[in-house]
């Protein structure tokens, strides 16, 4: 995959990402701005932040594509990492 397809793919991510309702939205912004992070480091920072059921909103974001799970972490979606490392955020 060239990397204009894998930006433009992190384009359509972001747009989907932008219309997402409120609690999924903090869920996304948390890994946009921490990328990778531990599984149960993530669910406790998420309920810190006034997260209901972390978990659910994690894997309905993994559904979405924007998010996959690692080996004990979760991670923003490659497209969008290669995104941040290309751009900024």
């Amino acid at each position: 995959m060239s990397v204009d397809e894998i930006l433009a793919e992190a384009s359509e991510l972001l747009d989907k990402a932008r219309k997402l309702p409120k609690d999924l939205r903090i869920v996304f912004e948390y890994f946009y701005k921490n990328v990778s992070v531990g599984d149960l480091r993530a669910l406790k920072e998420l309920e810190r932040l006034g997260v209901r059921d972390p978990q659910e909103k994690i894997d309905a974001l993994i559904e979405m594509g924007l998010l996959e799970r690692g080996h004990d972490c979760y991670n923003l979606a490659p497209p969008l990492r290669e995104y941040i490392f290309r751009r900024g955020r």
